[in-house]
């Protein structure tokens, strides 16, 4: 074997127990951070290492072709000229690896993350009465329409807790404040007119349920009352009072038509008459909303549509809560994808700062 030829057979046996360590050093390292909860989010993308085993074929045909190299211009590959190979080529392999590492996008741990939010509570009386399965709008019962704009509302929303209050005669919380939308839509598509057997409109009745349901602090929470008007009892003067001398808005929405429509039955299918034979009309009552909104301050909306515009609405809310912010704080998975690309840097460094071979003198 020739003086060069064992010079190369040293360099490439140093250079592959080189290569063998580091790769030790690193499956080390992945299996001790694998057992405290690291974990790939595309662990198909490993795959792709398979083309180290024709990258490690090329080494080997580059390192023949560097011995048998030579011009009157570059040294044979001088006694430094086989090692600067192997580096530049283990330099290139681990810039490889932590490109597919980070691609494969590495998770590790959790940090706190807090989100700013403009916005307090939201709580929803929704009316369900018996009159508000009168369909006159556009042949839609007022309370499908008013279903239909919470639905939109909350699509809309980012992070605001919001809850649900039912109520005719009664009230109830049927859902207390939360961020579960989801949960939110399903219970707004379950409320019916049938959920209480005591027949009758008492605003007041909810006002204060919805009142009761915000966390005593200093935030700008609304309240979102969904009625056709038609209150039965006389107990809104002191409710308006205790809701304009708090920091709650209470935005005011009337649902129906002014020319009404008839009542129907418990059965859904015929109209109730009067003694005389008449049929029973209900009218939506603009004057309990607006009377509502001169008491307490807020703004009162009249919905006539099937599916309603709720942008109008969240401004309102969006305006109300100016000048108080709060933290919305959970929990994520931290991402940790730029060590891997940080390192596969460091390899592009090296790989271009080693030249392949140097000039004769």
């Amino acid at each position: 074997m020739s003086k060069s030829a064992s010079r190369y057979t040293l360099n490439a046996r140093n250079g592959l127990l080189i290569d063998i360590l580091l790769s030790i050093i690193l499956i080390l390292t992945l299996a001790y951070y694998l057992t405290r909860g690291l974990h790939f989010q595309f662990v198909h993308v490993f795959y792709i290492f398979l083309l180290l085993v024709p990258a490690y074929f090329f080494l080997y045909k580059e390192h023949q072709s560097i011995l048998k190299r030579c011009t009157h211009h570059y040294t044979q590959g001088s006694s430094d000229h086989p090692q600067r190979h192997i580096i530049k080529f283990l330099a290139l392999k681990f810039c490889f690896l932590g490109i597919v590492f980070a691609i494969a996008d590495p998770v590790f741990g959790e940090e706190d993350t807090a989100v700013p939010l403009k916005t307090g509570d939201i709580m929803v009386c929704l009316d369900l009465s018996s009159s508000m399965d009168v369909r006159d709008i556009e042949n839609t019962s007022r309370l499908a329409s008013g279903r239909n704009l919470l639905k939109s509302l909350v699509n809309k929303l980012s992070g605001q807790r919001i809850g649900l209050c039912i109520f005719a005669q009664n009230a109830i919380v049927q859902l207390p404040l939360t961020r579960d939308y989801e949960q939110f839509k399903l219970m707004v598509s379950d409320a019916n007119t049938r959920h209480f057997s005591n027949q009758g409109t008492n605003v007041g009745g909810a006002l204060t349920k919805a009142m009761l349901s915000f966390e005593k602090k200093k935030a700008a929470h609304s309240i979102l009352l969904i009625t056709d008007g038609e209150d039965h009892e006389a107990s809104l003067n002191s409710i308006a009072d205790s809701l304009s001398l708090s920091n709650i808005k209470l935005l005011s929405i009337a649902v129906g038509t002014e020319s009404g429509g008839p009542i129907l039955r418990s059965d859904k299918k015929s109209m109730r008459i009067d003694a005389a034979g008449n049929i029973i009309l209900s009218k939506v009552d603009l004057s309990l909303v607006k009377r509502l909104s001169e008491q307490t301050k807020g703004p009162w909306f009249h919905i006539t549509e099937t599916y309603p515009n709720p942008d109008p609405i969240l401004t309102e809310i969006n305006l109300a809560s100016t000048g108080y912010s709060r933290d919305l704080k959970f929990k994520v998975e931290q991402r940790v994808f730029h060590v891997p690309l940080f390192i596969a840097l460091l390899a592009f460094f090296v790989y271009t700062l080693i030249p392949f071979r140097i000039k004769k003198k």
